[in-house]
């Protein structure tokens, strides 16, 4: 499950407190009660193994007071998932190759597609491939989706939050510790705030990318058309231009349905995709409330809403 692809990791002389311990329990010993958030200050070190790169490892941003409001000090399972289904699978030595450039199978039999595969076909996992491909990551945290997307063979890849130092600084951070030197070119870092496109960044990349990334940037709804205005002002004018969107349900269905069913149609985007995927790669049809509105806090956390947008052809 997605939570079994984080661990934590406290620096040497510093052993876990009572309370970090208690955190990362619940997932093992309350099966209802799962962790969907992982980190909560600077000096512990959030390991992410992936099965193709290995163990990478994320600080989240030391901020304080109001800052906090940003969610930066957290890698959400949101962000996991983003980076597992823009990552691509583990092929090698498992009777079959792939060249992840066009989505064609070179050799070998078919792969077990279902639970914790994420992918229901070679072609869907095409469909999620981020190679030669132009990403921007919005409201990346630690940036975990962007570094991923480096990793996994994107042409360029530009890694943004909110502008607060703290934020941008626990990035560049993230990224010089698991991307090699030699890549960190394809890479850009810096602050926007969404909606605002005024700021050179803004103008110098309008309609500059093939694939943008938001990962649990729905929990907030009076930002929901800042948004928008920013994927639709990034969003590259080509046809497979797509806008990969995935969010929790911690924060309620409501939200995120304000989201697909208000905002997105009202914008110039068209939702290609939308379903519901739970933390072992489940699927189910979205919906916007479900046992009539008292579904518990436990079973919402396990399940997130996975979305593909393109522009409007209407």
């Amino acid at each position: 499950m997605l939570p079994s692809r984080v661990a934590l990791r406290w620096p040497l002389g510093q052993p876990p407190s009572p309370e970090d311990i208690f955190s990362s329990a619940p997932n093992n010993i309350f099966t209802n009660d799962l962790q969907n958030q992982h980190g909560d200050d600077p000096y512990t070190i959030v390991v992410y193994k992936n099965q193709v790169h290995g163990e990478l490892e994320f600080r989240t941003a030391d901020v304080n007071g109001e800052e906090r409001g940003k969610f930066a000090h957290c890698l959400w399972n949101a962000g996991i998932l983003m980076a597992e289904l823009v990552g691509g699978r583990e092929t090698e030595g498992k009777g079959m190759s792939v060249d992840r450039g066009n989505g064609v199978y070179i050799s070998g039999e078919e792969a077990n597609w279902g639970i914790e595969n994420w992918w229901v076909s070679k072609e869907e996992e095409h469909l999620w491939s981020v190679r030669g491909e132009t990403v921007l990551e919005l409201g990346a945290g630690v940036g975990l989706a962007g570094i991923m997307s480096v990793l996994s063979g994107a042409e360029k890849v530009a890694i943004t939050d909110y502008p607060i130092p703290a934020i941008l600084d626990a990035i560049q951070g993230n990224v010089c510790k698991n991307i090699e030197a030699s890549l960190w070119p394809l890479v850009s870092i810096g602050g926007h705030k969404w909606g605002c496109l005024d700021t050179p960044f803004a103008k110098d990349n309008a309609h500059g990318y093939t694939r943008i990334l938001a990962a649990d940037c729905l929990w907030v709804t009076n930002e929901h058309k800042d948004l928008v205005r920013s994927m639709l002002h990034f969003l590259s004018p080509s046809p497979d231009a797509r806008i990969f969107c995935i969010a929790g349900f911690h924060t309620g269905r409501t939200k995120v349905a304000m989201f697909f069913e208000e905002v997105v149609p009202e914008s110039g985007l068209e939702i290609e995709e939308l379903l519901e995927m739970d933390v072992d790669g489940k699927r189910r049809e979205w919906r916007r409330e479900r046992d009539g509105g008292t579904e518990h806090i436990g079973e919402r956390n396990k399940w997130l809403v996975v979305a593909r947008l393109k522009q409007s052809t209407r």
